[in-house]
């Protein structure tokens, strides 16, 4: 499972709910997609009454296993314990979160169910208060939802009591990021059919680029291909190659990405735009020996050692601890004048009218997840 947090949030609800709920262009609703928890109207309504320049916070929880080989419990757990890392201090009645399950991705004749996303879409004010409110601040949270990452992929099981896939296995680790930024996932890359027409036509590509994508797809193709043939097997060599293709390797790269340009690609402005490659191909110590299979067999029997995973768990259990006590300090601190408000009427009454009611078949079936306020 991986944890991923959208860059939208400034425009109406309209967008990210329609994209939760409805098929693209359509008042359909969109199949293998449903509420988990939460009202999309209050949510929506929130939103679009949010004061503030960023309306809300969208991401989603996604897995490599499918949707019903994750029992419901374990759903329910996880979007709770989700909750309270993001809300750390906060009481249930001080912000809203919509819960959306897709289950679409990786659809096949064999497996009707897709693999598992569990969406969310939280409104950016505190709901007491009206203040402001930053579900995520990625130099503040990182590494304590990060951690929290770690510990519930070590924890829950599928239905057949396996352990879920862990993203930081040496295994997983791919050469390039099959995902651009805001692209879908580009043209499979296999060797065995990859021929040499086909890479006479990525260069062209590269030489001549159409749009942002496309270069970058076509990079990565060659690259890998590089790879294969034993051309591109260290940062210096990746870098080699792309100054041979013309491309500019930008000032600034991180230690993790690669940022390129073309002078044959630019903006309205005759800026060159650029782009960002990901994957493990280009980062700085990249190894390209290190991704052959004998040596990612070798790298993972080590990684699964038993001693060391409990180490990274207590450090991750460590890290979480840490980290929620920080974020309580300041959530408190921030909201303190809305922490402590009188009840309007008596706390046996409150506790009536918080008693949920039996859930018809109508109701979505994690309607007791949380108080309703």
């Amino acid at each position: 499972m991986i944890v991923k947090f959208s860059k939208h949030g400034k425009g109406k609800a309209s967008g990210v709910l329609d994209y939760l709920l409805k098929e693209k262009g359509s008042l359909v609703p969109r199949t293998h997609a449903k509420v988990l928890y939460g009202d999309p109207v209050l949510t929506e309504h929130l939103i679009n009454t949010t004061p503030y320049k960023t309306k809300y916070k969208s991401g989603y929880l996604s897995f490599s296993e499918r949707a019903d080989e994750i029992s419901e419990v374990d759903k329910k757990r996880i979007m709770q314990e989700f909750e309270s890392v993001i809300f750390c201090g906060l009481e249930s009645d001080q912000y809203d979160i919509l819960w959306v399950e897709h289950a679409d991705k990786d659809i096949d004749d064999t497996h009707p169910v897709g693999r598992l996303e569990l969406n969310f879409v939280i409104p950016c004010q505190e709901l007491r208060s009206g203040k402001s409110f930053q579900p995520y601040y990625e130099p503040a949270d990182q590494k304590r939802v990060n951690a929290w990452k770690n510990i519930i992929n070590t924890e829950v099981k599928t239905i057949k009591s396996e352990p879920l896939s862990d993203p930081n296995d040496p295994e997983r680790k791919r050469l390039v990021n099959p995902y651009s930024s805001n692209a879908p996932r580009p043209t499979p890359f296999d060797v065995k059919t990859y021929t040499k027409k086909d890479a006479d036509k990525d260069e062209e590509t590269i030489a001549n680029p159409p749009s942002r994508k496309l270069l970058e797809e076509a990079i990565k193709r060659r690259l890998l291909l590089d790879w294969q043939n034993g051309i591109a097997m260290n940062r210096q060599m990746v870098l080699r190659r792309l100054e041979r293709w013309g491309l500019k390797i930008n000032r600034g790269n991180s230690e993790k990405t690669l940022s390129v340009t073309s002078s044959k690609l630019t903006d309205k402005n005759g800026k060159p735009m650029g782009v960002r490659l990901k994957g493990g191909m280009f980062e700085k110590g990249f190894d390209g020996y290190k991704f052959e299979p004998e040596a990612k067999e070798r790298e993972h029997s080590v990684y699964d050692h038993r001693g060391s995973r409990n180490e990274r768990k207590q450090l991750d259990e460590q890290l979480l601890a840490t980290g929620i006590k920080i974020k309580e300090a300041y959530h408190q601190d921030r909201y303190k004048s809305s922490a402590t408000l009188e009840p309007l009427v008596s706390d046996k009454k409150v506790k009536q009218e918080l008693e949920p009611a039996k859930p018809t078949t109508t109701e979505n079936y994690y309607t007791n997840f949380r108080p309703r306020f």
